[in-house]
């Protein structure tokens, strides 16, 4: 068969956000759906051009699916079917976008919806790991819930056989008898599975994170495994017009691809990082929606490819943003780079190094035949092509920025490196820059050396004419000099960060953009032990109590290096499932523990990693009580301690702003406290290391000391909108110095590193409370750091 050649037919402007979604409805329509909280209906216009011709409004949070349900009894004309992060599904009348359903049975986002092969019929999937099966004709009707998965659940269709299909981030796909009763789980992808679609009366499609497409029988036997992307795939659609086993699928590399009989015949370039969805129109054109907020359409037919004039723009669109996803890592172009999955794989030999591509970032490890593991040593980056080989860091363009790991249980640091540089000054310079003591010299400069590909013959420690910068002399070497201790002060609170107004520039680049996670450190051991065995003794209902040495070692593991069994951390898991009543003294154990990088990795790992997350995410309810909405957030911030937890939490980022919007400051809700009193004396016996009754009038610091880990680790992400709508919406509710500075940091470092930072810069100068406040802060005296950071944050504006 002749390969069609895809080109650009229309460009549709409207969304103000990301395109989660589109489809299409009667008459050669399409509809989508955006994080603006809204969908639109888009109405041909002539041969090639189309018309918002309707939105749809109504949800409180992101739209984040539609369809197009067909006529059916109760509704003869048909409805526009919406789900949301505002965990509701409505239903409007496609012309006049009047609601005429609002379903509320799902308790987490709803992400996926579509019409079932029956008149009436609604499919619906949700964070909530579960789907759910509507008939529509009686909208009062309970639905039948499909309970089975272990995380959210991305996609169902139903199958020409009959059953139900589900596709979910526990890595597996559910088949489904329509009583809602399972008849046998697919195992194959190794990754999230995003999608499905039906591809002929024998046999569907399912697409992953894991850059595959599987071909199943609808009995559950994998056929084929089909690849191509080099990325995530989010989505897939047939497109039978073109030939009866062609589809299109899109993903997280800029990319949509059109398949038949397995074989990818065209790559149509998108100028976006994230290409959300793809549809495929009756005519066989392809609709795309994106992370850039457009919907785009493309055609095989000639007349109706987009004018000379606007295929020309439209490349060079593409060729900017391919020249980007071009960086170069130490020699190594990002997209060649392996993910994390090579960490699974044991080294080779000790010391040897490995670059790990995690997202737009890359991470250096190394193997540690002693431990027998991949031990973090930093981020790395590289030279852009499109700047001239240069990369921005802090206002300055270098060669390099690397993160040095510099000490076990500390934050890396970011080291800034030109290749013209001597490496031992660069490292010198370091040192002397963030008071590090002089043993680390060799150290650093040795790093530099490895990961820039220096030539070692060039940069011997011996005098070579270089000087001392700071002292005139020849350059440092080990043990030169006295060792002085790091200072020990939190960048946050430490009584030397931040002071005088002389300084404010130099606070500012040390506040903005924040490269370091944050951690919760202080505990009093010996009262969380205390209250343990104290809740340990009134177990009941056939509890079986453990033994003071057991209560003693799961302490223990609270130990920033502590070593431990497998038997005891099997104890803690067993105790985290002890009544929601007695839970807290739990979780502030495990708070603790994920610090240490081995219990971490076991917590969080692939396989029991995922309930994990949602187990911590069932304690930010409104309803739960504070003492465990509290200890949860600090387990969440903690667990970016080591990298399962980092990748997991990063994994769920949607879940857990979703969970932070909904989450009402308790300190402000008296009938909060008064439900709770009873516990409020048994809380103070925490009063030793960080009192919990403290810590409910703290909620809003502990949000935001989430949200500034999530934009460290998301900042140079290409999607950060939903994030920054957090934040902002953090700031403006919250009345606590600390806790609103922290707000600010995480913003303005959003607004330092986004490569969308237009989308955040217009978020802030359009809401008029949060602007107005940072403007009054920027020329206030009263808390120093909250000015600084405010008049940075203008800056960047």
């Amino acid at each position: 068969m002749a390969i069609p050649d895809y080109k650009l037919s229309a460009v549709l402007c409207g969304h103000s956000m990301d395109v989660r979604c589109v489809a299409t409805s009667k008459e050669y329509c399409i509809l989508s759906a955006s994080r603006d909280r809204t969908a639109k209906l888009w109405h041909p216009e002539g041969v090639k051009d189309y018309r918002n011709v309707v939105t749809y409004k109504g949800h409180k949070n992101f739209v984040s699916c539609v369809c197009w349900l067909p006529p059916c009894e109760a509704f003869p004309d048909g409805l526009v079917i919406t789900g949301s992060n505002d965990n509701t599904i409505l239903g409007y009348n496609l012309q006049d976008a009047t609601v005429q359903i609002t379903l509320e049975s799902h308790e987490n986002a709803v992400c996926f919806v579509a019409p079932g092969r029956d008149s009436g019929i609604l499919l619906s999937s949700s964070w909530d790991s579960t789907a759910k099966v509507w008939n529509i004709n009686n909208p009062s009707s309970i639905p039948v819930t499909l309970k089975g998965h272990q995380a959210a659940v991305w996609a169902i269709v139903e199958l020409n056989s009959g059953l139900y299909a589900t596709a979910s981030a526990d890595k597996t796909i559910m088949l489904w008898n329509k009583d809602g009763s399972q008849v046998k789980a697919l195992t194959g992808h190794t990754d999230c599975v995003r999608g499905l679609a039906v591809a002929s009366p024998e046999t569907f499609l399912s697409v992953s994170n894991d850059a595959s497409i599987r071909l199943w029988t609808n009995k559950g036997e994998c056929l084929n495994t089909y690849y191509g992307h080099t990325n995530y795939i989010y989505s897939i659609s047939m497109n039978p017009s073109v030939d009866p086993s062609c589809f299109a699928t899109s993903g997280e590399d800029g990319a949509v691809r059109v398949w038949s009989r397995g074989e990818c015949l065209r790559a149509v370039p998108v100028p976006a990082q994230s290409v959300w969805a793809v549809q495929c129109l009756e005519n066989g054109d392809i609709v795309t929606g994106s992370s850039d907020g457009i919907v785009r359409v493309f055609t095989a037919d000639p007349a109706r490819f987009a004018d000379a004039a606007t295929l020309a723009a439209y490349e060079e669109e593409v060729e900017k943003v391919q020249a980007a996803s071009k960086q170069e890592i130490g020699g190594f172009k990002l997209t060649e780079l392996p993910g994390p999955e090579v960490l699974l794989e044991p080294g080779k030999s000790d010391g040897q190094t490995k670059l790990v591509r995690r997202g737009t970032n890359v991470k250096c490890y190394s193997w540690s035949a002693a431990e027998h593991k991949w031990n973090e040593i930093g981020d790395v980056m590289g030279s852009n092509p499109a700047s001239e080989g240069k990369i921005m860091y802090q206002g300055q363009e270098y060669d390099f920025v690397f993160s040095v790991d510099i000490k076990d249980g500390a934050p890396p640091i970011k080291l800034p490196f030109n290749k013209t540089q001597d490496p031992w000054v660069a490292a010198q310079a370091f040192i002397h820059q963030h008071d590090l003591p002089q043993v680390y010299l060799e150290q650093v400069a040795n790093f530099i050396i490895t990961n820039a590909k220096l030539d070692t013959t060039q940069t011997t420690p011996a005098s070579n004419g270089f000087a001392d910068p700071f002292t005139g002399e020849s350059r440092y070497v080990p043990g030169s000099a006295p060792a002085r201790a790091a200072p020990a002060a939190d960048p946050f609170t430490g009584s030397n960060a931040y002071t005088t107004a002389a300084h404010s520039d130099a606070m500012a680049n040390k506040l903005i953009p924040h490269d370091q996670y944050i951690r919760f450190d202080q505990a009093n051991l010996k009262a969380i032990f205390d209250k343990l065995k104290e809740f340990n003794g009134k177990l009941g209902d056939g509890s079986v109590a453990l033994s003071e040495a057991q209560l003693e070692n799961i302490v223990k593991l609270g130990e920033l290096n502590s070593t431990h069994s497998s038997e005891t951390l099997a104890l803690l898991k067993k105790i985290l499932e002890w009544p929601k009543e007695i839970l807290f003294p739990v979780l502030d154990v495990t708070r603790l523990a994920v610090r240490n990088k081995e219990i971490n990795s076991a917590l969080f790992d692939t396989t029991n990693g995922p309930a994990f997350i949602q187990y911590l995410l069932s304690f930010l309810t409104p309803d739960n009580i504070p003492a465990n909405q509290m200890l949860a957030m600090r387990v969440l911030v903690n667990a970016f301690s080591a990298l399962a937890g980092e990748m997991l939490v990063l994994a769920a980022h949607e879940s857990i702003l979703h969970a932070l919007l909904c989450l009402t400051a308790l300190s402000n809700n008296a009938q909060s406290f008064n439900a709770f009193s009873a516990l409020a004396g048994e809380m103070l016996v925490l009063a030793a290391h960080e009192s919990i009754l403290h810590a409910l009038l703290c909620l809003n610091a502990l949000t935001t000391s989430l949200l500034l880990n999530l934009s460290v680790a998301l900042a140079q992400q290409q999607d950060t909108s939903d994030l920054a709508d957090c934040i902002v919406q953090q700031l403006n509710r919250t009345t606590d110095d600390e806790a609103y500075f922290r707000g600010l940091v995480a913003l303005g470092t959003l607004l330092a590193e986004s490569p969308n930072k237009l989308q955040i810069q217009a978020k802030l100068i359009s809401n008029v409370q949060l602007n107005n406040r940072v403007k009054k802060d920027a020329a206030g005296q009263d808390t120093r750091k909250i000015a600084v950071c405010s008049r940075e944050i203008l800056r960047l504006l």
